[in-house]
């Protein structure tokens, strides 16, 4: 067995300095060891592929990071895997123990199937894996091979660990900083909306600069984005659909002095709900969060969310945003912007579905996006 501390130091002098995920009994030495170092951060996230985002979050902003995941967990973590990391060409180390192991004694029954196919799954998702080293005299060599793959050749790559790999580690009595009685700031208008996102949009582009860093959603709002103005500094996402504030939670971390700028849609939020409470978990006081509701998954066809059933600024307020405000006008978003104010920020902002002029599909590559977006954060350096 190995001990923990050690392949954390190691993967550390490699650069791995962020950590993500959703505990295993296989990982608790890990977790338990990177909760009581100062030197290393890890972001507790609600499900595996949140994980997958906030790690890929982070490369953006120059850091390379590890998720550490159950593989019962693995399918959570599937479509960012395939349609983020994949399709953007963004790599990163997964750990992901093997619950279930063919080879080893029976495990509960839930994990017997996908200890079978975790190796052929990550196989089929074109991610390169080896075995997690048993031996402290082989985590050098492990790591070499680990970054040849993500550092030297751009691809993610995974670890696979078997049970009895890793040394128990006794963590010290632990006190969690965030307040449960943190107070939020919840600002309401008295008039109805008639906005429309391109309107949203382009108030957001005249009202930034080359610090503001933002990441669209999924469907319309990127492509429309795009459309008034394709800026180094736009991170267009595709796929990975509820993703973006995972994205931007973990580029927030790691640039601090950006400001993070997400610009989200009501589908994405409720497919991924859970996320808002890892961001507030970490309350970034540099990333505002911008919540376009036009009741739709409008790109698909104008099917209908839930949306009109769910107070979601109340959601936010209960999960921790310093700071939440339901926007009508186009002023009363503008002053946001010029704000001094550092908080963590949920803005609501209800729009009319529709479209103002066709849109023209992106010519720039996902890969080329990823990577002028990194390049324009490493040169505000």
């Amino acid at each position: 067995m190995i001990d923990s501390e050690l392949f954390i130091q190691e993967a550390k002098s490699c650069g791995f300095r962020t950590y993500a995920g959703v505990p295993c009994s296989f990982l608790k030495s890990f977790i338990n060891y990177i909760n009581d170092s100062s030197q290393i951060d890890y972001i507790p996230a609600a499900n595996e592929g949140d994980a997958i985002a906030i790690a890929a979050g982070a490369y953006l902003g120059g850091e390379y990071s590890v998720v550490m995941l159950q593989n019962s967990g693995l399918g959570n973590a599937v479509n960012p895997i395939t349609s983020l990391l994949q399709t953007f060409e963004i790599p990163i180390l997964i750990m992901v123990t093997l619950r279930g192991d063919p080879s080893a004694s029976p495990d509960e029954p839930q994990h017997r199937l996908m200890g079978e196919i975790t190796t052929d799954l990550l196989d089929l998702m074109k991610i390169p894996w080896t075995w997690f080293p048993t031996e402290n005299s082989n985590i050098k060599k492990t790591l070499e091979t680990v970054t040849s793959s993500i550092m030297g050749r751009g691809i993610s790559h995974a670890l696979v660990m078997k049970k009895g790999s890793v040394n128990p580690y006794q963590m010290k009595p632990y006190q969690d900083q965030t307040s449960k009685n943190k107070k939020t700031n919840h600002h309401s208008p008295s008039t109805p909306s008639t906005l429309k996102r391109e309107k949203v949009l382009r108030t957001i582009v005249d009202n930034t600069g080359n610090r503001d860093l933002i990441i669209a959603t999924t469907g319309y709002t990127g492509r429309e984005l795009y459309s008034i103005a394709d800026r180094p500094n736009h991170f267009y996402m595709v796929g990975s659909m509820g993703c973006a504030v995972s994205i931007g939670l973990g580029l927030a971390k790691i640039k601090t002095k950006a400001r993070v700028i997400v610009v989200d849609g009501d589908g994405a939020l409720l497919m991924r709900l859970g996320a808002i409470t890892s961001l507030c978990h970490v309350n970034p006081d540099n990333l505002i969060h911008i919540l376009l509701d036009n009741n739709e998954y409008e790109s698909t066809g104008s099917q209908k969310t839930v949306s009109n059933i769910v107070d979601l600024p109340q959601i936010a307020s209960a999960s921790g945003y310093s700071n939440v405000h339901t926007d009508f006008s186009l002023l009363d978003l503008e002053k946001h912007f010029s704000s001094q104010e550092k908080k963590l920020t949920f803005i609501y902002i209800p729009i009319e579905p529709g479209l103002e002029n066709s849109l023209p599909r992106p010519t720039v590559t996902p890969p080329q996006v990823a990577s002028r977006f990194r390049k324009h954060i490493q040169e505000l350096d």
